[in-house]
């Protein structure tokens, strides 16, 4: 038994090399199975350590003892960043996927200090190691922790980051299409595979746990749980890549991904069009997007709130809008209605009380047409807006404009006949005393008097109402 999987474990890590090579180096362009190749790579180094173990190979390659140790922490993060990235059609790495790389960090850091020692002190360590209970390799010093911790850790953290894993993909098949599941059914059938297999494989993690907590003879059989481990994830990956050249070697995944998914669902997306495009969640504008036939088919908020207050009834999908419309005018909405349906954006302005009791206000009412991809009017978008407001900017202009006016010709008739009167009277009093006599000039400084009382007057009266029309 043991030479069978010695056999196994080494044809495992000669065609994994290969097959890491192709999936890391080749031409393919798929970002996951860069990933895989990692994975791939991890299990390769693991069945290494069991080969070199196995015939007391570490004696030679003193330098290479506990040298691939970190890299079972990047086991767990390798699964889970394979299926994130294979299902999400990621091309490249998160903001944060570097914090999956933190223990293996830490590890490598710790561990430093023993890769640089002599060899002479790796051989002692090496020499210690008894192939019959693997005692030394739990109980040794790992950095700052016993191994055994290092090991509870490792095998933690491959049991959590499976059981994302496992969330992805279901979470993937619950929200995704038939269609999608149907064109890429041979690298679903990989994942879903895997996955059985990662499944099997956490019994070697976790016996190796309960073992070294538990059980007297822990090192032994924990040693040969992990074997087993390695071998089910190692042995499916390198055979069913190599019976599966096309996912070995590069296949056009052209509908999977969420992205992928959202374009399959274009057909769907464009029948919905109409609805995304009339329904605005607005507090200013009123939307009610109906069919040809006056069948409501959405509504936003406002007009749910306005219906409910005038009509104390709530707004359904389905119902006829032409109930909801006043008597008053029926006409003018029918006519805009049949222009909005040949295609032209249309409307008119309206001055109504929402139940006929509040104060009237002005509103705009537009008629837009809604077309599908064949540019085919399918629906109409009518949009109410309140223009209260505009309405009493419009009237201030128009009142700023009647002043202006008003003042224009108060300055060419009113107030210019005093100041000309004045021009003249300025003119006579400007001449030699010899010729004015004492009655005239007091005859000319009453009129003074009287032409600028009017000046004053008219001016007055422009002052009063110019503040009137602000007020």
């Amino acid at each position: 038994m043991q030479v069978f999987f010695s056999v196994i474990n080494s044809l495992c890590v000669v065609f994994g090399v290969l097959a890491f090579f192709i999936l890391g180096f080749g031409k393919r362009q798929i970002f996951s199975f860069r990933i895989l190749a990692v994975t791939l790579l991890i299990e390769i180094l693991c069945s290494l350590v069991v080969i070199l173990l196995s015939y007391h190979l570490f004696e030679k390659f003193p330098h290479l003892y506990r040298i691939f140790s970190p890299f079972l922490y990047l086991l767990g993060p390798s699964f889970y960043l394979f299926f994130r990235t294979l299902l999400y059609n990621e091309t490249k790495f998160r903001k944060w996927d570097w914090l999956n790389a933190l223990p293996f960090l830490l590890h490598t850091i710790e561990l430093m200090p023993f890769y640089l020692s002599p060899v002479s002190e790796k051989l002692i360590e090496i020499s210690k190691i008894d192939l019959s209970t693997m005692a030394q390799l739990v109980t040794a010093k790992e950095g700052f922790l016993v191994a055994i911790w290092h090991s509870k850790l490792k095998g933690l953290s491959i049991i959590i980051y499976s059981l994302l894993s496992f969330r992805i993909y279901f979470k993937f098949k619950k929200i995704t299409f038939d269609s999608v599941i149907e064109n890429n059914k041979s690298i679903l059938k990989f994942a879903y595979w895997f996955l059985i297999m990662i499944g099997i494989s956490q019994i070697g993690v976790l016996l190796p746990v309960f073992f070294l907590i538990f059980h007297d003879f822990a090192p032994t059989s924990s040693m040969y749980a992990l074997k087993f481990s390695n071998m089910i994830i190692l042995s499916f990956l390198t055979g069913y890549l190599f019976f599966n050249p096309s996912i070995l070697y590069g296949i056009n995944f052209t509908n999977i991904g969420t992205d992928k998914i959202i374009k399959s669902l274009k057909e769907n997306l464009k029948l919905n069009e109409a609805k995304l495009r009339a329904y605005l969640v607005s507090e200013t504008e009123m939307l009610v997007y109906v069919d040809k036939d006056f069948k409501i088919i959405q509504f936003n908020q406002l007009a749910e709130k306005l219906v409910l207050k005038k009509f104390m009834r709530q707004i359904k999908v389905g119902e006829d809008y032409r109930t909801y419309l006043h008597n008053s005018r029926e006409s003018m909405f029918f006519v805009e209605f049949e222009k909005a349906i040949s295609g032209q954006r249309c409307g008119y302005e309206i001055e109504l009380s929402m139940n006929g009791y509040d104060i009237a206000k002005w509103v705009q009412i537009e008629f837009i047409p809604i077309a599908n991809e064949l540019n085919e009017i399918i629906g109409v978008n009518i949009c109410s807006i309140n223009i209260q407001g505009r309405k009493a900017l419009e009237q201030q202009n128009k009142n700023y404009l009647k002043q202006l006016q008003d003042i224009t010709w108060r300055e060419s008739h009113l107030l210019r006949a005093p100041i000309s009167n004045l021009l003249g009277i300025t003119k006579l009093l400007n001449k030699p005393d010899s010729s004015i006599s004492e009655a005239e000039k007091k005859a000319l400084l009453q009129m003074i008097e009287r032409e600028a009382t009017k000046l004053d007057l008219e001016i007055k009266n422009i002052v009063s109402s110019t503040t009137s029309n602000r007020t």
